[in-house]
């Protein structure tokens, strides 16, 4: 926490907001998995990671897919169109999760979420400490059954709009109302995958000692 103005770190997803635009253009294509357009199933990469955090905030700490470290609370929260993977704050994690077929996947490599709890911050201070962790990055990593999701991961970039968020009592930070919140971080969203077994790996290291990976055993239905 700097003064006060909190931000959270979640490693294969790091809460954090940027300077970075968007990616431009279509993205990289893999032979087993495709990483859609910035407009991908309906919303950029950026108003994805709005949702993606919207949905991390609603979930209690105790069933929250980001403290998981076996998959067992994969599901929660899974109510729209696209599926989210959490990461970790930090360190390692290896989960067992079955996903419906059909849907596309949104996770963070890594990502930073910027908001204070007194609303005394300016967009742009938040942003900027959201990019603080982020600018760091120096490794990117992601694979499917053994190969890469994209030839360049650092090209995946991507700050969210302003967004709001509300959290309950037994939630990952302080339950309040807040606003505003940004986030700023390296994400990818895989086309829906072929059903049966795959491997999915993923995470990211800064240079000053940061550092989160996870391992999801996917069984696609």
């Amino acid at each position: 926490m700097k003064r006060a103005t909190k931000y959270l770190l979640v490693g294969v997803f790091t809460m954090v907001a940027g300077l970075a635009g968007q990616p431009g253009g279509p993205m990289v294509v893999t032979a087993n998995a495709a990483v859609v357009e910035v407009q991908g199933f309906g919303a950029s990469y950026g108003e994805w990671a709005a949702r993606w955090w919207e949905w991390a905030l609603s979930i209690p700490a105790a069933q929250n897919p980001i403290l998981d470290q076996t998959g067992a609370n994969c599901e929660q929260g899974q109510v729209g169109n696209v599926w989210f993977l959490a990461g970790t704050f930090g360190g390692s994690a290896t989960r067992d999760c079955t996903i419906p077929s059909g849907k596309p996947l949104f996770l963070p490599l890594i990502n930073n979420l910027g908001f204070s709890p007194t609303g005394n911050d300016t967009v742009i201070a938040l942003r900027l400490l959201a990019a603080d962790l982020i600018n760091n990055v120096d490794t990117l990593t992601c694979t499917l059954d053994g190969a890469p999701c994209a030839a360049n991961l650092f090209a995946f970039r991507a700050q969210s709009p302003i967004f709001e968020a509300i959290v309950r009592p037994g939630g990952l930070v302080a339950p309040k109302f807040y606003d505003p919140m940004v986030a700023d971080g390296y994400w990818l969203l895989l086309v829906p995958l072929d059903t049966g077994a795959h491997v999915l790996e993923f995470g990211a290291t800064t240079n000053n000692g940061f550092s989160t990976s996870v391992t999801y055993n996917l069984n696609v239905l």
